[in-house]
């Protein structure tokens, strides 16, 4: 392994109503921040949002991603936060991407990915699909999270907010 890779998988739930969330830019200007704050930090990722909670997925290296994750925290957007993997690994499974979206419509994460959030490689729509993928198998995989089963992570509307999408 040539570097260290660090990764963290967390839900949450929301604070607020999507309305709130949406309506109050509380969405966009996160992804801003974790956008600029990731990439100097050497840090990728993606982050789901189905209006009621968050899913997220912080890799890099530890000394970026530990710093990151603790401001996750404290942050007032969300609450009931769970870790659902915490380890080193072999690889990203989001390299390229400083914070990849998908939000509860594909207009929303259009409108918030403004074609910087899913890397520049490849076509757009093939950048989504292979998001999709890899989230569900991430999520489905009984190595990743075994101690969750296999929709287990997902319980707070994450499960079929990803099922509609793929």
């Amino acid at each position: 392994m040539s570097e260290d890779i660090f990764r963290i998988i967390y839900k949450s739930k929301a604070a607020h109503p999507a309305e709130v969330m949406l309506g109050h830019g509380h969405i966009a200007t996160l992804l801003a921040t974790a956008r600029r704050r990731n990439q100097a930090a050497a840090v990728s990722g993606v982050l789901v949002y189905t209006g009621l909670g968050f899913f997220q997925v912080l890799e890099g290296p530890r000394a970026g991603v530990q710093p990151i994750f603790e401001s996750i925290l404290v942050d007032r957007r969300h609450h009931t936060l769970s870790v659902i993997e915490m380890d080193f690994v072999a690889e990203r499974r989001f390299a390229g991407w400083s914070m990849g979206f998908l939000g509860t419509t594909r207009d929303l994460d259009d409108r918030l990915n403004n074609g910087t959030g899913l890397g520049t490689a490849g076509h757009p729509e093939a950048q989504h699909q292979l998001l999709r993928r890899t989230l569900l198998l991430l999520v489905d995989s009984p190595i990743s999270m075994p101690w969750l089963g296999a929709h287990g992570a997902l319980d707070d509307g994450l499960g079929p907010a990803l099922a509609r999408r793929s």
